[in-house]
């Protein structure tokens, strides 16, 4: 599953960034290949990221995700072209940063609270944004 995909792309940035920076064969379009293999690119350094403090993949996928997903992915598929720009480097830089930032707990992932009920039919709330309590080697020790 991957957090961003070819339309979201094409929504952010147009057509033409893709066809410039993945279109390998020059026919034109962007080899759905080569944007598939970045977007796989992305999902997995999202998921590296993420999987610190959340349960992957995160679903539904939040626009900071989907965000940080679109501008690995473009600069991914980038590395082998000379479309490659000072802005994508940048804007890839800053989605890491800013999963680095999700990953320690220091901003949430903007979700609003799920409604649902426990199995006994009760009313309950989860926040999705809430960051995992104790380490991944805690023993329970206080």
């Amino acid at each position: 599953m991957g957090y961003a995909t070819k339309e979201d792309i094409d929504e952010l940035y147009g057509t033409d960034l893709l066809v410039r920076v993945a279109d390998y064969n020059r026919d034109g379009q962007p080899d759905p290949e080569v944007v598939a293999k970045g977007l796989q690119a992305a999902g997995e350094i999202c998921d590296a990221y993420l999987s610190a403090q959340y349960t992957i993949p995160v679903t539904p996928t939040p626009g900071v995700v989907k965000n940080c997903a679109i501008d690995i992915a473009v600069y991914k598929i980038a590395l082998g072209r000379t479309g490659r720009t000072d802005e994508m480097r940048v804007r890839y830089e800053d989605a890491l940063a800013l999963l680095e930032k999700i990953s320690t707990g220091k901003v949430g992932l903007g979700l609003p609270p799920t409604t649902g009920e426990d199995e006994e039919g009760n009313p309950t709330t989860e926040n999705p944004n809430a960051r995992r309590s104790g380490r991944s080697f805690d023993c329970g020790r206080a």
